[in-house]
């Protein structure tokens, strides 16, 4: 699976901007989890064991936001439980 030019273009340019700058890490992608909610029930999946107490609780459309504007990644991966459970997860990838 190959990357468009301007994928490629754009991420090597990110690449080469903060090497020049001497950073010696910075991020590549956010993994952005609005929700920890999830319709499936995966054997072996401990998230509903795990994060029973927080399931009901989803990042808001700002707080998705302000977490992309300060992680500064160029590439952002929406994970979670199930991020289509999130309401305004239009919204998010929109403003994205």
């Amino acid at each position: 699976m190959g990357f468009s030019r301007e994928l490629t273009l754009s991420l090597t340019e990110y690449l080469i901007k903060n090497k020049l700058q001497g950073r010696k890490r910075f991020p590549l992608v956010l993994m952005l989890e609005p929700t920890f909610r999830c319709n499936l029930a995966c054997t072996g999946c401990g998230r509903i064991r795990e994060y029973h107490d927080i399931l009901d609780e989803m990042l808001s459309v700002e707080d998705c936001l302000r977490a992309v504007e300060e992680s500064g990644a160029p590439v952002v991966s929406i994970t979670g439980g199930e991020p289509l459970l999130q309401p305004e997860i239009g919204q998010i990838v929109e403003q994205i």
